[in-house]
């Protein structure tokens, strides 16, 4: 694709009038022409947005740490990571959103390290609330399976009960009263030591 704008107000005027893919394509080909930081922060975003928009989560994750190596303040930094962590979640990739929280615990303070633990149970809560409404027992699973290490108490019971039932419902006899019986010592537990 020929470009013929020189400056970051240029190109966005000029994406701003195109349809999506056809902005996809444009601001790709930018990013190959210019090397000015501020042109490539605005394509890497954009496309980010763009593909997100699209459900493309792996390429939206692509540009957006390309844009998080771009970033200069640290909020935008975090914000960026917290987003990556949102991306590799509704991609279903939960290991990969796994081991870029661990890895970018690196880079946090102790309060952006709890917000982005409440992101991530947010993140997740939402991912099971989906597969409940569309009936994805798999994926709820899965979800559960994942959020389960980041809650505690009441909430855990209630992730394993949710695991109870999808396990019932995939057929998975055994793992089904494994859990069973495992709340059933928590319950008998939890009331003995309220005497």
């Amino acid at each position: 694709m020929q470009i013929l704008e020189n400056n970051k107000k240029e190109i966005e005027a000029k994406a701003e009038k195109m349809s999506d893919f056809l902005k996809m394509e444009y601001l790709e080909s930018c990013v190959q022409k210019f090397n000015d930081i501020e042109i490539r922060r605005y394509c890497y975003y954009e496309l980010s947005k763009l593909y997100e928009n699209k459900k493309m989560y792996s390429e939206a994750i692509k540009y957006l740490s390309k844009f998080r190596e771009l970033c200069i303040l640290r909020k935008e930094v975090v914000e960026v990571i917290f987003k990556e962590i949102e991306l590799f979640i509704k991609n279903g990739n939960y290991d990969g959103a796994e081991i870029f929280y661990k890895n970018s615990l690196k880079e946090l303070n102790e309060k952006e390290k709890f917000e982005l633990k409440r992101k991530i149970i947010e993140c997740y809560k939402k991912e099971i609330e989906d597969a409940e409404k569309t009936n994805k027992i798999s994926k709820l699973l899965k979800a559960c399976e994942k959020l389960i290490h980041h809650v505690v108490d009441k909430e855990r019971n209630d992730i394993k009960k949710k695991i109870a039932n999808a396990y019932k419902k995939l057929g998975k006899v055994r793992e089904y009263l494994e859990i069973e019986k495992e709340l059933e010592r928590e319950k008998i537990l939890s009331q003995s030591d309220s005497f």
